[in-house]
């Protein structure tokens, strides 16, 4: 055998590459820091535990980014179903969680078409399975549901998260009727709703639009009074909603 004298750094390199330490050398490792000065063992302290190195301590990890929560919820984004050319009279669904998703940040839905074109290739913008699949595709943690509540929703929106709530148009608010439409609620008071409604501004008394087109439909304030009514048909749990909670 060579009689060839062992360097500290072939006997880390050693130990690195058989993934072990033996006994005789823990013990020669042992004595060598005994024989180093204060001075010397501070200084190898900190080359060891170096950035980069396995042996550098955990650094903490950083707190995850949190958006301020206001009431309404601020910057919510505002998008008119009538833009979407000419289906866009049907597609108030789409364009209602489009605006929860662009609020909440979803890679790739910068508007409502953005979230529609996910929405068409799963199946019609009325749809609640086309919408269930787009969601999931787009990794959206969402459920629809038949039994929100006036207070759920609120709670949703106090911990920042919008809704997207789905509504009888027509006829009066004491017997309102029709095939539904869609709109994101975002805030609330003692009065009532703050909503974005796609379509534009209902006639919350007697049904139909006061106004439509362009951003009519806005930053609302929809009473509870008339609101709800058209919202929680069938009790107090009854509402139809998109939550992303």
């Amino acid at each position: 055998m060579a009689n060839t004298i062992a360097s500290i750094r072939d006997a880390a390199q050693e130990i690195a590459k058989r993934g072990q330490i033996l006994p005789h050398q823990l013990a020669a490792l042992s004595a060598l820091d005994q024989a180093l000065t204060p001075e010397q063992r501070q200084q190898f302290t900190e080359d060891w535990r170096a950035v980069g190195s396995p042996a550098a301590p955990m650094p903490k990890p950083l707190p995850p980014p949190v958006r301020k929560t206001t009431n309404p919820l601020t910057g919510f984004p505002y998008f008119a179903q009538g833009n979407n050319g000419n289906e866009g009279w049907r597609q108030c669904q789409s364009s209602s969680i489009g605006m929860c998703l662009a609020y909440l940040g979803v890679g790739g839905i910068k508007d409502d078409l953005d979230y529609l074109r996910v929405v068409e290739r799963h199946g019609d913008t009325t749809s609640q399975a086309a919408h269930q699949a787009a969601l999931a595709e787009l990794k959206v943690r969402a459920r629809f549901v038949t039994n929100c509540s006036a207070s759920q929703l609120q709670a949703e929106i106090r911990a920042g998260l919008p809704a997207a709530i789905g509504v009888l148009h027509h006829g009066p608010t004491s017997a309102p009727s029709g095939g539904g439409h869609w709109l994101a609620a975002y805030g609330f008071d003692a009065y009532g709703w703050t909503v974005n409604d796609p379509f534009g501004e209902l006639d919350l008394l007697n049904g139909q639009w006061l106004r439509t087109g362009g951003k009519s439909g806005r930053n609302l304030r929809y009473s509870y009074r008339n609101l709800n009514p058209r919202w929680l048909i069938e009790g107090q749990a009854s509402g139809w909603a998109w939550l992303f909670s």
